[in-house]
């Protein structure tokens, strides 16, 4: 059995009861990097000396994943990202995949993510709305952003920080004209929520009331 355990992705408090147990009770946990895993652990007041680490990156070869398999058919295993729910980019993804094609039971613990809060502060009309991870960096970035500026519905994406004012830039040439939201270091100790027209946040960007630090989710909204 796998369990996928949401870990906090700024606030310590927002680890649930139920993951708490289970880093608690499982003997084997999967980690994108095992030392954070147990800097975590130890700030949870969780003795983890008799559990066995092992660590699962995109470079993790065929052979270790055969072997996390055999782990996961034989007993109960944790797997959980450095911060926030293990999924579509994390390589949990990859393990969940597995234990599907496996016919091995998995549970996906709900819990910490950014896209969430970002999603219900933007103040948009989301029954419908799209999530589209990163935009590209390069090849294709420009033909998102015209797809997003012709879009019905809402449309949230990761940003790095070191592409956010390019993002605004290319917004403001493909003429998009209507709300933007950003939320910056959801669930941290310097988290900013802030909605505007594109405009209004282009200048904050400038201006640097939008801090230029940290992680980002990016909404944008046809009003």
């Amino acid at each position: 059995m796998l369990y996928l355990i949401p870990t906090p992705i700024g606030n310590l408090e927002d680890i649930t009861l139920r993951a708490l147990r289970l880093l608690r009770e499982l003997p084997v946990l999967i980690c994108e990097d095992t030392r954070t895993t147990k800097s975590l652990l130890s700030k949870l007041d969780i003795a983890y000396q008799d559990k066995q680490f092992v660590s699962l990156t995109s470079f993790t070869g065929q052979g270790k994943l055969d072997h996390y398999i055999d782990l996961i058919r034989e007993q109960e295993v944790g797997l959980v990202s450095d911060a926030g729910t293990p999924w579509l980019s994390d390589p949990g993804n990859v393990m969940i995949k597995l234990c599907h094609e496996q016919g091995l039971p998995y549970s996906i613990l709900p819990g910490a993510t950014a896209l969430i809060p970002a999603v219900v502060g933007a103040a948009f009309p989301t029954t419908q709305w799209s999530f589209w991870w990163f935009l590209p960096t390069k090849k294709g970035r420009q033909t998102a952003i015209t797809n997003i500026c012709q879009s019905e519905y809402p449309v949230f994406v990761y940003e790095s920080v070191h592409r956010m004012g390019k993002l605004l830039e290319q917004l403001e040439q493909a003429w998009f004209q209507w709300q933007i939201s950003i939320a910056r270091e959801v669930s941290k100790m310097h988290e900013q929520l802030i909605t505007g027209t594109l405009e209004e946040v282009k200048q904050m960007w400038e201006e640097e009331s939008i801090v230029h630090k940290g992680e980002f989710v990016v909404g944008m909204w046809q009003s």
